[in-house]
């Protein structure tokens, strides 16, 4: 009986670790910046990201928290973005003052 127990319990924690660590950025995300910049954010659903406008490309890592991600390597500094995903649309909103914001940015 505790052998089966235990089964059950492994199974239910594999399956609620498997469910923490969806990534809801996963994926090439395209579409324009405030400042009219066309580009492209492609996260592996890992850790990594790709960087992609019309003067440059760049290579980085991120990290998600609650609404908010870190993307760390792509630019001189370090940005956070607030997101939100809404009817397939990607909304990236700078938390600084200086950096662009990306809206209705489409999966491809």
């Amino acid at each position: 009986m505790r052998k089966i127990a235990a089964g059950i319990l492994l199974c239910l924690s594999l399956f609620l670790m498997t469910g923490c660590g969806s990534d809801k950025l996963k994926g090439a995300w395209s579409g324009e910046s405030n400042d009219g910049l066309k580009a492209t954010f492609t996260f592996d659903g890992k850790d990594k990201v790709n960087y992609k406008n019309d003067f440059f490309e760049n290579d980085g890592t991120y990290t998600i928290k609650d609404n908010k991600v870190t993307i760390k390597g792509v630019w001189d500094n370090d940005k956070v973005y607030e997101f939100t995903i809404k009817d397939g649309k990607l909304d990236l909103t700078a938390t600084d003052n200086y950096s662009p914001s990306y809206k209705d940015l489409k999966k491809k």
